[in-house]
C-alpha cells in the first residue's frame, strides 16, 4: 500500500464535506463572519434556494487588500488570538468556512475597513486562480456564492426539494436574528416574502418579529443565575406546544446550538403538562464560562460539550419547571378562534364582516383570552363532590388564583358550562378530575392498597411482562400487587384505593402502554406516566350526569389545583371565553 500526501484542493472539498452540508451552511458561516465583523445591518439574499446564489452583505470591520487575499486560505482567521482552544469568544474561529466554500463553488468578495480609501475584490473558482481587482464600497463586506457544489456536482444530488431547503435556510437566518436583537438582519428571496428585522433592545420584540405574535402572547419569561451561569428566555404555556422541536431554539454564549441536555430539560420540565408527541416552544439563552464548554467538537460548531453537563442539566430542569409551577391555570389561546364560524344560513347577502372579526390571528381577541384570571382567593368548596373518590378531592392553592364562576348547564354528559360575569367557560368535566387526582397522588406518591375480592388474571405479552418486571417496585409503591403465574401471565391481587371498582387488565395496560411508549426514561418521568394512568382511572369520566351542586364542586376543585390548565396526558381542560371575544364575534363592538 502506498501512503501519499493529498492535494489542498481535495483536502477543501473533503472540508467543505463537513463544513458545508447545503446551502442553509454557507449562510450560517457567511453570517456568522459578518457578526463577528461587528456589523450592525447583515443582508441576505438567495436564488433558487441558495444553490444559485447565496450573498451576505455586512457594514462591519472589513478587510484591507492582504487580509483579503489571505482570509481564504486553509485555517487562516483571525478570530484564535491565542492557543486556547477552551477560550473561544467568537463564532468563526478554525479557518475552514471560506476556503471549504471557495473549494466547491464560484466565490467573489468585496471588502474596505476604515483604515484605508479603498476596496479590494477577490474572486475564484473551485480554489482555482484567484483574480484581484479593485472595487467600491463603503466599510464592510460583501460575499457571493455562485453555482454551489458545482465543483463537486455529486453533493447536488443530495440535497433535498427547493422549499426544503429554503425552509433551513430561513431557519438558520432567524436563529441568528434571535441571537442578536441589536443587530438589524434583512432576507430576500425570490418567489417568498421578505424579511426584515429592525435593531432593537428588547428581546421579546425581536421574538415577536421573528415567531409571530401567537408565540410571544404564550411564553412565560425565565431570568436565572447560578454560580457563573446566567440563564434567561422564554418557554412556552404547556398548552402552546408544537408537532417537533422545531420551535425550540437554544443559544450558548449566543452560539445557535444543538445540544441534548438542553433538550432532556425541557422534556422533564414538561413531563406530565402536554400530549406524548408534543413539544414545548423555547428560546433560551444559557451564558456559561468560555472554559467550561467545548464549542471545537465538530466542524460545524453547532455541536457543543459541557465540562459538567450534570449541573447543567439539574440547573436547566429547575428553572424551566419553576415559571410552570407559577403559572397556575394560563390556557393558550392559539388556534381557538379558529374553531369558531358563522352559520352561512344566518349570514345576509350584504353582510360584510369586519377584518378583526374575520382575521384568524387578531391579536385583541386572541389576547383577551388572557385577561380572565382573577387574583382573588376563590370561596372554597362547601360541596363534597360526589364520586367514588369523593373523600380524595380535597382543595390545593396555587400562586395564581382563578375564577370559574358559577355553574350552569351540563352538555352531553361531559361538558361543565359556567359564568364568571366576565367569561363563558367550558369545562371537559374528565380532564379536569384527571389533573386534580394526579396533583393529590404527586404530593402523596405512597398510596394505601386494597385486595380485590377476586384476584384477576391479566394476559400479557412477554415484553410487557418484562417491562412490569422491571419497573416492579414503583407499582408496589402505588399499591399495585401481582404475582407473575407464567411467562405471558399474571395475577393482580391489589390496587390502589383510590379507584375503587377498577378493570385490574385495563389499568395494567395502559401502564404498560405508558412505560413502552417513553422507552428509556427517567424515574421522575416514570412516576408521572404511571401517576397519570391512576389519575385518569381513578377520575371522574366523562358521559356521568352531574348536578349543579356537583359541578360548582368541580370548579371550586379546579381554582385551587395546580396546572388544571391541561389533564395529565397534556389535554386542556378548558377554554375560556371572555366578553371582549363574544362582543367581537357577534359584532358589538
Amino acid at each position: 500500500m502506498t501512503i501519499r500526501i493529498l492535494t489542498q484542493d481535495l483536502i477543501n472539498q473533503i472540508a467543505a464535506g463537513e463544513v458545508i452540508e447545503r446551502p442553509s451552511s454557507v449562510i450560517k458561516e457567511l453570517m456568522e463572519n459578518a457578526i463577528d465583523a461587528e456589523a450592525s445591518e447583515i443582508s441576505v439574499r438567495i436564488i433558487n434556494a441558495g444553490k444559485s446564489l447565496i450573498s451576505v452583505n455586512d457594514n462591519g470591520i472589513g478587510m484591507d487588500k492582504e487580509s483579503l487575499e489571505l482570509c481564504i486560505l486553509s485555517h487562516a482567521t483571525s478570530k484564535l488570538t491565542c492557543e486556547n482552544l477552551f477560550d473561544i469568544h467568537t463564532f468563526g474561529f478554525r479557518g475552514e468556512a471560506l476556503s471549504s466554500i471557495t473549494s466547491i463553488a464560484r466565490v467573489s468578495l468585496t471588502s474596505s475597513n476604515n483604515f484605508s480609501s479603498e476596496a479590494w475584490k477577490l474572486s475564484l473558482e473551485g480554489s482555482r486562480e484567484m483574480k484581484l481587482s479593485p472595487a467600491s464600497r463603503e466599510r464592510g463586506t460583501s460575499v457571493e456564492v455562485r453555482d454551489l457544489f458545482f465543483a463537486t456536482p455529486a453533493r447536488l444530488k443530495f440535497l433535498k426539494s427547493d422549499n426544503f431547503e429554503s425552509d433551513n435556510c430561513r431557519n438558520v437566518f432567524n436563529r441568528l436574528a434571535l441571537a442578536f436583537p441589536k443587530i438589524t438582519f434583512k432576507l430576500e428571496e425570490e418567489k417568498r416574502s421578505n424579511l426584515l428585522y429592525s435593531g432593537t433592545n428588547d428581546w421579546k420584540d425581536r421574538i415577536l418579529s421573528v415567531l409571530g405574535e401567537s408565540f410571544a402572547d404564550n411564553i412565560l419569561e425565565i431570568k436565572a443565575q447560578k454560580r457563573n451561569l446566567n440563564l434567561h428566555g422564554f418557554i412556552g404555556i404547556p398548552t402552546f406546544n408544537k408537532a417537533s422541536t422545531s420551535h425550540q431554539y437554544f443559544f450558548v454564549n449566543n452560539r445557535p446550538v444543538n445540544d441534548r441536555v438542553f433538550t432532556y430539560a425541557l422534556k422533564s420540565a414538561y413531563s406530565g403538562l402536554i400530549p406524548q408527541g408534543r413539544y414545548a416552544v423555547a428560546v433560551i439563552f444559557l451564558d456559561i464560562p468560555y472554559d467550561e464548554v467545548d464549542v471545537n467538537v465538530h466542524p460545524a460548531k453547532t455541536e457543543i460539550r459541557f465540562k459538567d453537563s450534570e449541573e447543567i442539566r439539574s440547573f436547566l430542569i429547575s428553572e424551566f419547571k419553576k415559571p410552570i409551577l407559577n403559572l397556575g391555570s394560563m390556557k393558550s389561546s392559539s388556534g381557538i378562534l379558529d374553531n369558531f364560524h358563522f352559520p352561512e344560513q344566518n349570514i345576509p347577502k350584504d353582510a360584510s364582516l369586519s377584518k378583526a372579526v374575520c382575521s384568524r390571528n387578531d391579536s385583541s381577541m386572541q389576547n383577551s383570552f388572557r385577561n380572565f384570571t382573577k387574583k382573588t382567593t376563590p370561596t372554597k368548596p362547601t360541596e363534597i363532590f360526589h364520586s367514588a373518590n369523593e373523600d380524595f378531592f380535597q382543595p390545593k392553592y396555587t400562586s395564581e388564583k382563578i375564577s370559574l364562576g358559577n355553574a350552569l348547564y351540563q352538555i352531553g354528559n361531559t361538558y361543565v358550562i359556567s359564568e364568571n360575569g366576565e367569561s363563558l367557560i367550558i369545562v371537559d368535566q374528565h380532564a379536569a378530575a384527571e389533573r386534580i387526582t394526579l396533583e393529590k397522588l404527586k404530593n402523596n406518591l405512597s398510596l394505601d392498597s386494597q385486595a380485590i375480592l377476586m384476584p384477576e388474571i391479566c394476559k400479557l405479552s412477554e415484553f410487557s411482562i418484562e417491562l412490569l418486571e422491571k419497573n416492579k417496585d414503583l407499582l408496589l409503591k402505588f399499591g399495585i400487587f401481582y404475582d407473575l403465574i407464567c411467562k405471558d401471565t399474571i395475577v393482580v391481587n391489589s390496587l390502589p384505593a383510590i379507584l375503587g371498582n377498577c378493570d385490574a387488565q385495563a389499568l395494567i395496560n395502559d401502564i404498560v402502554e405508558e412505560l413502552s411508549a417513553f422507552g428509556v426514561c427517567s424515574t421522575e418521568e416514570k412516576i408521572n406516566n404511571i401517576l397519570s394512568t391512576i389519575s385518569c382511572h381513578g377520575s371522574l369520566r366523562a358521559g356521568k350526569k352531574l348536578t349543579i351542586e356537583e359541578m360548582n364542586s368541580l370548579l371550586r376543585q379546579m381554582e385551587n389545583t395546580q396546572n388544571i390548565a391541561q389533564c395529565c396526558h397534556g389535554r386542556p381542560s378548558y377554554v375560556v371565553l371572555s366578553m371582549k371575544i363574544l362582543n367581537n364575534f357577534f359584532e358589538r363592538c
